[in-house]
Parts: C-alpha cells; sequence; structure tokens
C-alpha cells in the first residue's frame, strides 16, 4: 500500500510541475513578443537620439554667448529630483532588486532633500517601504507608451527645473545591451551636460560653420526640448527592454528547471513503480511457494 501511494504522490507533483512548466513557457513567449516590439521602438529611437545630440554637439560649441536654462547648472545643488524607472510586475529575476540597491545607494550618499517621481508599480512599493512620498506615480505603463504621455511627463521635470524646485534631475533605469545584458544606470538627465551631447568635445575650430535662419536661439528654443523629450523616451525603451527581457530569462530557466525536474521525477516514479512490481511478483511467488 506505501508503494502505491508513493507512485500516486509522484505522479501527481510530475502533473503539477508539468502545469507549472506550461505556464512559465507562456509566459517566456509572451515576454519575447513584447521585448521584440519594444526593443524595435528603442532601435528607432536610439539613431534618432543621437542624431539630435550629434547636431546640437555641432551647434553648442558656435553660440557659447548662449546660455539656455536646461544647461546651466546650478551653482549651488540644495535638492534634487529622482525618476525611477521599475517594472509593473515581479517574476523577472533581480531585475526590480538591482535598481533598488542602485536607487538606495544613491540616496544614502546624499544629504540633501530628494525628490522622486516613480513610473512603475515596483518603484512605487519601493519608496513605500522606505516611508517616501513621490511627488508624481505612474503605473500600469503599457507597452507601446503613448509620445504625448512621454512629452508630459518630460515637460513636467522640465517645469520643476526651471521654477527652481529641484537643481537637478537624475533618472535610475537600466540599460539595455542585449537579452543577455542590461545593467542598473544613473543618468543625469538636467540640467543637460555638454560631455554627453555628441561632439561637443570638437573645437571651435573644428566645428561647422551654420548660418542660423531665423537665429541660434529659436533653434536651440526648439531642438532642445526635443532632445530632452526623445532622451528620457529612450531611457523608458531601455528599461522596458531591459524588463522583457529580464522576465524572458526568468522564464526560460524555470521552464527548463521544470523539465529537469519532471525528468528526476519520472526516474523515482518508474523506480517506484519498478520495485512495487517486484515486490507484488515476490508476493505472488511467495504463495505459490506456500500452497505447495
Amino acid at each position: 500500500m506505501p508503494a502505491v501511494q508513493s507512485v500516486r504522490t509522484i505522479r501527481r507533483k510530475i502533473r503539477s510541475v508539468n502545469n507549472i512548466k506550461k505556464i512559465t513557457r507562456a509566459m517566456q513567449m509572451v515576454s519575447a513578443a513584447k521585448l521584440r516590439k519594444v526593443q524595435d521602438r528603442l532601435m528607432a529611437v536610439r539613431p534618432y537620439a543621437d542624431k539630435i545630440g550629434e547636431f546640437l554637439g555641432e551647434l553648442v560649441p558656435q553660440v557659447r554667448d548662449l546660455r539656455y536654462p536646461l544647461f546651466v547648472p546650478r551653482e549651488q545643488v540644495k535638492n534634487v529630483a529622482v525618476v525611477m524607472i521599475m517594472a509593473d510586475k515581479g517574476l523577472c529575476g533581480s531585475f526590480n532588486a538591482n535598481l533598488a540597491r542602485v536607487a538606495t545607494n544613491f540616496m544614502l550618499e546624499r544629504t540633501i532633500p530628494i525628490r522622486t517621481m516613480a513610473i512603475g508599480k515596483k518603484s512605487l512599493d519601493f519608496l513605500r517601504k522606505r516611508k517616501e512620498t513621490p511627488f508624481r506615480s505612474i503605473v500600469d505603463v503599457p507597452t507601446e507608451i503613448p509620445f504625448s504621455q512621454i512629452r508630459e511627463m518630460t515637460r513636467s521635470l522640465v517645469a520643476l527645473f526651471e521654477r527652481g524646485e529641484v537643481d537637478e534631475v537624475f533618472v535610475l533605469y537600466t540599460r539595455y545591451v542585449n537579452a543577455m545584458t542590461f545593467r542598473p544606470s544613473i543618468f543625469k538627465f538636467l540640467p543637460v551636460e555638454p560631455d554627453r551631447v555628441k561632439g561637443v568635445e570638437a573645437s571651435h575650430d573644428e566645428a561647422r560653420e551654420y548660418i542660423f535662419e531665423p537665429g541660434p536661439g529659436e533653434i536651440l528654443e526648439k531642438l532642445i526640448p526635443r532632445y530632452v523629450e526623445v532622451t528620457f523616451h529612450r531611457l523608458l525603451l531601455e528599461s522596458m527592454s531591459s524588463e522583457h527581457a529580464a522576465r524572458m530569462n526568468a522564464m526560460k530557466n524555470a521552464t527548463d528547471n521544470a523539465e529537469e525536474l519532471v525528468g528526476d521525477l519520472t526516474l523515482t516514479y518508474n523506480k517506484a513503480r519498478q520495485s512495487g512490481i517486484t515486490k507484488e511478483l515476490l508476493d505472488i511467488v511467495g504463495g505459490a511457494e506456500a500452497l505447495k
């Protein structure tokens, strides 16, 4: 009887693990599809952002006398804003935990007031655990987030900076390298640092000559806000790509582990079944011998 119960228990475990494996495989496929979609958008935004940065890099050295507000660092940094981009859901390995660790270290290193903005439920949960109240939180971020929403988020951060409510704005995000590599990173969003703009390191003599029409002030007034919006869009897509890649990898590992566990359980099941059959045969032979 115990052998029969053992066989039934193992069979139930195999069935349960197989059901879990179906779920993890389905989640892996969904994450892979979302990753491809977001990755396509990221690959489209990167060249555009690089081109705007390249043009600014050529433009800025030729208008040194122009002090656009978003380029001007504050003489004294009294408070900062931090935008945290994390996932809305879990089951993505150490994706959220890694960024939370970076955020914790970032906050511990600073003694000045920090205002926070949370993007994603996990970032909101992280801040609540630290008894922090974000000045704004955005959850349930869609994979295909409209650019109008990105523009609105960016303008709210720019407004904080221009009004002097914060002296610096940082974005804590996860930089996407490839489907297997992504790194939690800190990006100084405002003020715009010249060395982050491509081509700024070129000397004034090496820079191209431009004829500005209607004028450099009007061009920068339109171009720099656009650069800031596209940069924020890029950081958001980097984090989204990293999240889906992390979840895809986590679900693949879970599926592989489930397959390995099913193999081990099947082997144990066969051994238990064989042991039960052998015991029954011995009982039959023993009974036959007793009847002689």
